[in-house]
């Protein structure tokens, strides 16, 4: 066989190869039947230019048929051979602050009509406006003439621009993920977002479980070095077993000072996803005991040596230093009593809410479009901003909680339970807990120094690896 030849068939070895070994979770299906096609055109082409044989009889012409519009993903599998015997070329460029598509088109070789064309096709099926400083755009020439235009926004989605004659046509293909299961337990040793992202939990997860417990648990003084936590959920890998995608979080388990509890992702007969503990009592509690997220705690419930007025005094709520302006968040869904001046309060709100329980905010800067007397406000909804009215020796915020009257520590607000499911919805969510908790037996489990309890067989492995970029 000649170099020619030989060098033929290595090149499209390679390709086979890399085709098989291409790192992603799926590739689309007619990917593969294009890349075929692709290769035999490639062979038809050299068969063509192919010399004649040493007997002196010219061989058979082979009539190279027309190239297939290939997927795009397959160029990530060229090889130099490939893209010399094809005379293509790929020129890719990254977006900066400033920059449109058709200008950076027009910089890296097509003419203006091109560059429109090309532009136009592409908003078809991606909006222009999403685009963001940092993504990257691979443009694929063959004989100076582009023929495709590759872009990926997320690991998500592709989008591609193929010519047809003089036009162009755009495609966006939606990636599907095979999701799998896997844990990460520990104790707390550092901060709870550090010692989960450390055993491997993507952000998206570790914000899932700080909402989860915010209702019940004050993350800035609650939570101490030797808390106990597990975190279950789903990731979806690359064929490299890197993840690159984070699904749902299906269980929780949290012990902040002693005090175990476990949460269960359900979703009801109404389709409303929440998490509900063995007894199908959901997370979220009915108040919040922290209204204002990232203060710092500056005075508690009970007597004290009042800070203005010298003497003690009993402080009916508890105090959070924050900045001027910072957002303050309803406790719970219920009615406004009063948004207005309030005396030593300085601007005040007064919330009412189901079975005799009100809440209270004072010294506010100001309050939120919307919030007065009268108004419906819903839990976790902004209603003013941290300030320093009234009879205030700095910018904060003065947190009350009412029961029938009496003015109680809003600490005790964690022992309030939230909502139940109904008696229908129990059994469904019994097989789902049983179902999630079989899942945890089978799976992974990610712990401190590097131990992996996997099928009840303990077992070393190296730190894992995660790869926590954005997806989505």
């Amino acid at each position: 066989m000649s170099d020619y030849k030989t060098q033929l068939k290595q090149g499209l070895t390679e390709r086979l190869v890399a085709f098989r070994h291409y790192s992603h979770t799926v590739v689309p299906k007619d990917s593969r039947h294009r890349f075929l096609i692709a290769s035999v055109a490639v062979s038809a082409l050299v068969l063509v230019a192919m010399p004649k044989s040493e007997s002196g009889i010219a061989e058979a012409s082979v009539e190279t048929p027309e190239l297939a519009a290939i997927d795009l993903a397959s160029f990530d599998m060229s090889t130099d051979l490939a893209t010399e015997l094809l005379n293509t070329k790929t020129v890719e460029f990254k977006l900066r602050s400033g920059d449109n598509l058709g200008p950076l088109l027009q910089k890296n070789g097509l003419s203006g009509g091109e560059a429109y064309r090309v532009t136009q096709a592409f908003a078809s099926v991606y909006k222009p406006k999403n685009l963001r400083v940092g993504q990257t755009f691979q443009m694929h020439f063959t004989n100076d003439s582009l023929d495709h235009l590759t872009f990926k926004p997320n690991v998500e989605s592709s989008v591609f621009v193929s010519r047809v004659g003089e036009d162009f046509k755009a495609r966006k293909i939606d990636h599907s993920f095979k999701y799998e299961t896997i844990g990460v337990a520990a104790t707390i040793n550092n901060s709870l977002y550090v010692d989960a992202t450390k055993l491997g939990a993507p952000d998206k997860v570790v914000a899932q479980f700080a909402n989860i417990y915010e209702y019940s648990v004050d993350f800035q003084r609650d939570i101490q070095p030797g808390d106990e936590f597990e975190m279950f959920f789903e990731v979806a890998r690359d064929r490299k077993g890197k993840i690159i995608k984070a699904g749902d979080l299906l269980y929780t388990s949290f012990s902040p000072r002693g005090k175990q509890s476990e949460y269960y992702l359900f979703k009801d007969d109404k389709g409303r996803e929440n998490f509900y503990d063995a007894d199908g009592k959901t997370a979220k509690r009915k108040l919040r005991a922290t209204p204002i997220n990232g203060a710092r705690l500056s005075s508690s419930y009970g007597k004290r040596r009042h800070p203005i007025l010298g003497y003690r005094k009993m402080h009916t709520g508890v105090d959070f230093a924050a900045p001027r302006g910072t957002p303050i968040l309803a406790a719970g869904s219920g009615t406004v009593e009063r948004a207005n001046r309030y005396g030593g309060y300085g601007n005040y709100i007064l919330i009412r809410h189901t079975d005799g329980y009100k809440t209270a905010y004072a010294h506010l800067n100001k309050f939120a479009r919307g919030v007065r007397a009268g108004a419906y406000v819903t839990q976790d909804q902004v209603i003013g901003y941290v300030g320093t009215t009234g009879r205030s020796t700095g910018p904060h915020l003065h947190y009350e909680v009412h029961h029938h009257g009496k003015k109680i520590n809003p600490r005790s607000l964690s022992q309030l339970s939230g909502k139940p499911l109904s008696a229908s919805a129990m059994p469904e969510f019994k097989a789902r807990r049983a179902e999630i908790d079989k899942a945890r037996r089978n799976s992974q489990t990610i712990r401190p120094a590097a131990l992996v309890v996997e099928n009840n067989t303990a077992a070393t492995i190296s730190s894992p690896t995660i790869n926590t970029s954005p997806a989505n």
